[in-house]
């Protein structure tokens, strides 16, 4: 089904249910209740979870903060004030956990969220019987079950088409990258943290509401009810089962998971709660991708097998060797002929001063200092292990140096985190590739214009990463999803996404390792046309054909500390780098 088809079918189907109470049976009203009520919950966790892979289990925080809103403020503030009251609770709180809980993952934010709801019913449990002197609330008030069904229902079409917009957002694609790969959102300019924060402020407001809304419900509110533990696993079970990285996974799992559990509720009480962990470990392993992970993989097995296909096309796909990419000097017998124009006189870009990171006892970068002028490539040579990509770690903000200063434009880079560093002008690729593998090409690309802001709207950002994608040669794989290419196109979407920052400073980690002679001459015509564009390069190699080829100067690093410094014809003969990095030749 198609999402236009999906965003057709929906109202239709949330009109029928909000038809339901019309039929004037109970029963049907008090199992759409609890339908609706997971849905809800399923839909807004994941909103943040099916994207950004952070497993929260704090559902029962968020839900009970809301129906205790309801039930100690409704006899003092009208009812209608108490859903935007439950929301501001539930957001200023989630604030507070994406802020202290956020930097961690897996299954320490797992285990942290889990136990955040433990302790707020605990919390609440101490005033009431400190304070109150009683352990929960009467809720008496004149709101029916159709009343509650019709306000849910209301919620789930906001939640869903909240969630569609989302989707569909600089924000959406935002999360997938940080689901993907955190490092690498945020050397393409997001604000990972505000991100993350937001996301879960808004997700745990609508479940306050929810809390809200069902409170009156209950006629007796008590902690155990309002922190419930099984409301923080339901929704969890409820979207893994149908797919939490998918529009319709939260409501496809939603409807026989209710059946089952009030099934199981029923005839095991005593176990319930055991059973539905036992459940969600089953999902997780059996069927990580959810019942609609599954569909995709049952219609390839339906059709037939496909024709051969003509194999991807790698680097030198696109651009001949025999044809130079613009802007740069075309070669006469590959790499064994220079072509490095003179060295640029611009003025100082970035510069380094005794700089120094240790790992413990482990010293990577020793008093290192140096200067990068506009317009040159710059090369950083070095034995494996000398300190080399430490420093370009440094330059972009992933470790903080222990002693020295790294000036950019004249300003200093201290505490600045790396997508502050990348929305400042300075882009890098990595040694080992970091793509996101489930996003398409033109979604690596896209986010890094945006949050780089050099455009204003996504459109516009679509067009410009397009047009990207397409002269670094790669327009037939605009649509193909990252983890289809191979590794050499892996590394030449990289750095579009790099360039997407139009980066006055682009910090190369070995672009050109593991590449074939011809494609590798590709690489080289590509980084002198990005040269011949005025863009200042780092450049760490260990082929010496490229650093003469390509380098304007270098420095020679051995054991974090500086042994060379100069043209590559000066470092490459400097007895020291001779001996340390080239070896001894024969006749020395």
């Amino acid at each position: 089904m198609t999402s236009i088809a999906r965003v057709a079918v929906l109202p239709v189907l949330l009109l029928l249910t909000a038809l339901v109470p019309f039929a004037g049976n109970d029963f049907y009203i008090a199992l759409g209740l609890s339908i609706l009520l997971n849905a809800v919950l399923a839909t807004a966790w994941g909103l943040f979870a099916g994207p950004t892979k952070y497993i929260s289990l704090a559902t029962a925080a968020f839900f009970g903060v809301g129906a205790y809103t309801v039930g100690l403020f409704y006899e003092r503030v009208p009812m209608i004030a108490l859903y935007p009251l439950a929301a501001l609770i539930g957001a200023v709180l989630a604030v507070f956990v994406g802020l202290t809980t956020l930097r961690i993952q897996g299954m320490y934010f797992t285990i942290f969220t889990f136990g955040l709801a433990e302790l707020i019913r605990q919390l609440m449990t101490w005033y009431q019987r400190s304070v109150t002197g009683s352990v929960g609330v009467y809720i008496i008030t004149d709101i029916t079950a159709r009343q509650i069904y019709w306000s849910l229902t209301a919620l789930l079409a906001l939640t869903l088409f909240g969630g569609w917009l989302l989707a569909r957002s600089r924000y959406g694609l935002a999360l997938l990258m940080i689901g993907e790969d955190e490092l690498a959102a945020r050397h393409s300019g997001v604000r990972t943290t505000a991100v993350k924060v937001v996301v879960l402020a808004l997700t745990s407001a609508i479940m306050a509401v929810t809390g809200a809304i069902v409170a009156p419900r209950w006629t007796y509110l008590d902690p155990n009810i309002a922190f419930n533990p099984t409301l923080s696993f339901m929704p969890a079970v409820i979207a893994l089962l149908g797919g939490m990285q998918r529009f319709w996974g939260p409501l496809v799992g939603a409807v026989p998971l209710v059946f089952l559990f009030d099934q199981l509720n029923a005839r095991f009480p005593t176990t319930y709660t055991f059973i539905l962990g036992v459940l969600f470990m089953m999902i997780v392993f059996a069927i990580p991708d959810g019942i609609l992970g599954l569909l995709p993989k049952l219609q390839q097995l339906r059709r037939a097998a496909p024709a051969p296909a003509a194999p991807p096309a790698s680097l030198s796909a696109p651009l001949e060797p025999s044809t130079p990419v613009r802007g740069a000097s075309p070669s006469v017998d590959g790499m064994s002929s220079p072509t490095r124009s003179p060295s640029p006189d611009g003025s100082v870009l970035l510069e380094v001063q005794g700089l120094r990171k240790a790992f413990g006892g482990i010293v990577a970068v020793d008093d290192l200092s140096f200067t990068i002028r506009e317009g040159e490539v710059f090369g950083i040579i070095g034995p494996n292990g000398s300190g080399k990509t430490t420093v370009l770690n440094l330059i972009s903000g992933v470790y903080e140096p222990d002693r020295g200063k790294i000036l950019f434009l004249g300003r200093s880079l201290a505490h600045k985190a790396p997508e502050e560093i990348a929305r400042a002008g300075i882009a890098r690729t990595f040694q080992l590739v970091r793509i996101y593998p489930a996003l398409t090409c033109l979604d690596h690309v896209v986010p890094a214009a945006l949050f780089g802001g050099h455009v204003r709207s996504l459109g516009e950002a679509r067009v410009y990463a397009r047009e990207l994608l397409e002269e670094l040669g790669m327009g037939q794989f605009i649509h193909v999803p990252a983890g289809q290419l191979n590794f050499i196109d892996q590394k030449r979407l990289e750095l579009a996404r790099a360039l997407a920052l139009r980066p006055k400073l682009l910090l190369l980690d070995e672009w050109l390792a593991g590449l074939n002679p011809s494609e590798m001459l590709i690489g080289m015509e590509l980084i002198e046309s990005l040269r011949g564009r005025g863009t200042t390069i780092v450049l760490i190699e260990h082929l010496m054909q490229a650093v003469r080829r390509l380098c304007d100067r270098c420095i020679v690093m051995s054991f974090g500390q500086k042994i060379a410094e100069g043209t590559p014809e000066e470092v490459l003969a400097h007895p020291e780098v001779v001996r340390v990095y080239l070896g001894e030749t024969d006749d020395a």
